[in-house]
């Protein structure tokens, strides 16, 4: 049986039901006999029984719901530098580049120094031109432009190394500046903490 026919079926018995309800008088000539309901009752049953198994031989549909959240590569930072550092050994000409990254390090230097120190942007480069703000050699020696201050055969490894000199010098210059900075976070933390305890 077909699932409109059931459907027909079902409304037209629901409507004569209702219609029963409030008029007894509409159902007298209908059949009320045994039979009649017996028939009623197996059409109903078979009605049902096709609906389950109609149901059962179909396959279910699943919402598929986006990811709530997506992984997005994002750039590390200092990727860029990392680039544009590996790139100087490839270019033979480079002496502009090395001297913009050594002013971007630079500028990024002064204004660490310049905020730990709470001195003036002018000390701060002062520092940077005499190697004073760092106990790393190395890491001076990238601003003074001079020969570190090293044991002889810190700098005789430094020469040996595949890296060129600026590129070491120039990791070991952000290396330092990270320190300072981690250092100014611990003092600035501790300064919050000494403030709570009055």
């Amino acid at each position: 049986m077909s699932r409109s026919v059931t459907a027909t079926l079902g409304v037209i018995l629901g409507v004569v039901g209702l219609a029963a309800l409030a008029v007894p008088q509409i159902t007298t000539p209908l059949p009320t006999g045994d039979p009649f309901v017996l028939v009623v009752g197996l059409v109903l049953l078979l009605g049902a029984v096709a609906q389950v198994q109609r149901r059962r031989h179909t396959d279910l549909d699943y919402a598929e719901t986006p990811d709530a959240e997506l992984a997005v590569d994002l750039p590390t930072p200092g990727d860029d530098l990392d680039r544009r550092l590996g790139r100087l050994r490839l270019t033979r000409f480079n002496e502009s580049e090395r001297r913009r990254i050594s002013d971007e390090i630079g500028d990024v230097a002064a204004e660490t120094i310049r905020r730990r120190e709470r001195c003036s942007p002018e000390e701060a480069r002062r520092a940077l031109d005499e190697g004073t703000w760092t106990d790393d050699p190395f890491a001076a020696a990238f601003f003074t432009g001079r020969v570190p201050e090293a044991p002889t055969t810190d700098r005789l490894r430094e020469l040996l190394d595949r890296e060129s000199p600026f590129k070491r010098r120039a990791v070991r210059a952000v290396d330092a500046i990270e320190r300072l900075l981690e250092s100014d976070d611990r003092r600035d933390a501790g300064e919050r903490t000494g403030d709570d305890d009055e």
